[in-house]
């Protein structure tokens, strides 16, 4: 991979400039050409004083089972998110013992190896039903009629836990090998789901830190119970959270906007984890705008897709060697779901 390198401007710097001039102009063309400036490696930025407001954010890497190579953890601070669906979407099958000794275990492996000594965050598989009926060795087929707001995330882990549990053995393995990984459990509105999947973690991947995604109006509102669980890092996803805070269907392409009340709720969310030390980091489809917003926050870190590198940092990085991973995936499972419609006389929607 040849990635230019220069010695004049980190990506922290590179956000400090965002800052600067996204709030002088109206033009998207003029805030896309601040984005062009490469990067300089982290281990050579001089870095952005840390005060209560306006400081300095930690920028990793969200992971759909792509590479984490040596070239990103010069330039990143490691790795925020593997979303553990995509591990097994691309390789067509539910988590099982086999599937995660086969797939799971050596990618946590190989990806913690290349991020340490920083940890890595897996969070547990998050699939609607529909592309969870297109993997083999799925338990049951289901059919909801809005499955974006269905058995989804820690709903289905909790209605069929076997399928978590072999994830969380996965982990315990990879953690034994010496990968520092936590657990991300997703789309938590309850605090007893979460209390659920401390406790099976506890039973099964004893000592692994745990963190919780805040996707639903519902998990902001009970955040001070969530963090009453023991937990040490929370993660706003920012699609899900964004669509069910303005009532309407959420985008399932292209950059979240700074809308206000997304904003409002990383500002609640950042002064509940501060009130004990919790770590606040957001994900999702970042704009510029919205990771600048986050500086002014005093978020802890910006977690950015893999795949949205290029948008958000410049065409240094086009030539990823996993850019079109994440893309392909996604196709594999919309072509399944279209052809398992047309066989069972199904009309879920494809997004």
């Amino acid at each position: 991979m040849n990635v230019r390198v220069s010695p004049r401007i980190s990506i922290h710097e590179l956000l400090a400039t965002i800052d600067t001039f996204v709030s002088r102009s109206g033009s998207p063309a003029f805030r896309r050409s601040i984005l062009t400036a490469p990067p300089r490696p982290c281990n050579s930025r001089p870095g952005l004083p840390v005060t209560l407001r306006r400081r300095a954010v930690r920028l990793t890497v969200a992971l759909s089972y792509e590479r984490f190579d040596e070239t990103l953890a010069a330039h990143f601070d490691g790795v925020g998110l593997i979303r553990g669906e995509y591990v097994f979407r691309a390789e067509g099958c539910y988590p099982a013992q086999e599937s995660v000794r086969k797939f799971l275990e050596p990618y946590l492996r190989a990806v913690a190896a290349t991020a340490a000594p920083r940890r890595v965050w897996y969070r547990t598989m998050e699939v609607d039903t529909a592309e969870a009926n297109v993997l083999e060795g799925v338990e049951a087929v289901l059919v909801e009629e809005d499955r974006l707001l269905g058995l989804r995330g820690i709903r289905r882990s909790r209605t069929y836990p076997e399928a978590f549990r072999a994830e969380l053995r996965g982990v315990a393995t990879a953690r034994a090998a010496g990968a520092d990984v936590g657990v991300i459990i997703p789309f938590v509105t309850y605090a007893e789901e979460l209390e659920w999947a401390v406790a099976e973690i506890d039973r099964h991947a004893s000592g692994t830190p745990v963190a919780t995604m805040l996707e639903t109006p519902a998990a902001l509102v009970e955040l001070d119970r969530l963090l009453g669980t023991g937990i040490s890092r929370v993660v706003i996803g920012c699609n899900d959270l964004s669509s069910l805070l303005l009532a309407r269907s959420r985008s399932v392409r292209g950059p979240v906007e700074p809308a206000s009340p997304l904003l409002r709720a990383i500002e609640l969310a950042r002064r509940e984890t501060s009130r004990i030390g919790a770590e606040l980091a957001v994900a999702g489809y970042l704009s510029p705008e919205l990771i600048s917003a986050c500086r002014t926050l005093g978020v802890d870190e910006c977690v950015v897709h893999y795949s949205d590198l290029p948008k958000v940092f410049g065409p240094q990085w086009n030539d990823l060697p996993d850019l079109g991973l994440l893309a392909a995936t996604k196709a594999r499972t919309r072509a399944a779901i279209a052809e398992f419609n047309a066989r069972n006389g199904f009309e879920q929607r494809v997004y």
